[in-house]
């Protein structure tokens, strides 16, 4: 759900970074050049329609990211991650696992892949979307058709381990969001949420999560709504004593060629991680309405 596919020069220059790269995990002096930090990992659809599309990856793409994140990292459940922040204690070389927005691949192919490794994950579900046939914008816009999950599909990932987080109602950019509706916008998601699961709901990942869309004032809405965290998709890591609510995650998209390359750009583009930009402001009242 990122950026488009690199050019034949990229390709060149990222097959030079994924050999070097495979030398330093290898070593294991990405633990030293990590200095002490962690990671937050974002995908949207696991797919093998979607080969090659900014939306995801295939099984196999994404099998691959598992074992290279086993392999190197310490993987935990976000809240731990969470807890940890909050806590101040170390969360040097781990690494969480999300997903964004509910897609139904999430259950039928990302998860088998999770459960196969024992690997935990958050899935950041929209809770409008939830049950439906609606398409958004970004969808249409790259030719591929949105799949969801139903209630019943959620609450199967929950009753297998797996956190579920909010990601508003409507895959709403509160960025440009009047606060009010903001405001509703976190804490129905939330309420809809835990009704349906029978269980709390602390974690957040924001829809549009550049920088520049993540406002104070939102931003503390979502304290407000009662969550723990606020994750951006804009790429970085996180460290001791981090603020949850400033929370960076990583962003997997098809500009990375294998989890190598995606290990070098983790290592060498701190502070943004990947030069993948986060999915575009809508630019158009009928993408608001449809995304």
């Amino acid at each position: 759900m990122y950026a488009s596919p690199p050019t034949l020069r990229a390709r060149f220059a990222a097959r030079v970074k994924e050999h070097l790269s495979a030398a330093i995990f290898g070593a294991g002096l990405h633990r030293v050049l990590l200095r002490g930090r962690g990671v937050i990992v974002a995908f949207h659809r696991v797919d093998d329609r979607l080969a090659g599309t900014p939306l995801g990856c295939t099984r196999a793409e994404f099998a691959a990211y598992c074992d290279f994140f086993a392999r190197h990292f310490r993987v935990i459940p976000l809240g731990e991650m969470v807890r940890r922040l909050r806590a101040g204690e170390s969360v040097g070389g781990c690494l969480a696992i999300t997903f964004d927005d509910g897609y139904l691949d999430n259950l039928q192919a990302a998860a088998p892949e999770l459960r196969a490794r024992g690997l935990p994950a958050c899935f950041f579900v929209a809770t409008g979307f939830v049950g439906t046939d609606r398409q958004p914008w970004w969808d249409r816009e790259f030719g591929a058709r949105a799949w969801w999950m139903t209630w019943d599909d959620v609450r199967a990932l929950h009753a297998q381990g797996f956190e579920i987080g909010a990601h508003t109602e409507s895959h709403a950019d509160l960025g440009h969001t009047p606060l009010p509706d903001a405001t509703r916008e976190l804490s129905a998601s939330r309420a809809r949420l835990e009704a349906e699961l029978g269980a709390p709901v602390t974690l957040f990942s924001y829809p549009y999560g550049a920088a520049e869309r993540i406002s104070e004032a939102t931003r503390e809405r979502v304290r407000e709504a009662g969550y723990d965290c606020c994750l951006s998709a804009f790429g970085g890591t996180v460290a001791r004593g981090g603020d949850p609510f400033r929370a960076r995650r990583a962003p997997i998209s098809p500009w990375h060629l294998s989890p190598a390359h995606f290990g070098f750009e983790l290592l060498f583009r701190e502070p943004r991680g990947s030069p993948s930009p986060p999915l575009p402001l809508p630019q158009t009242d009928e993408r608001r309405r449809a995304g």
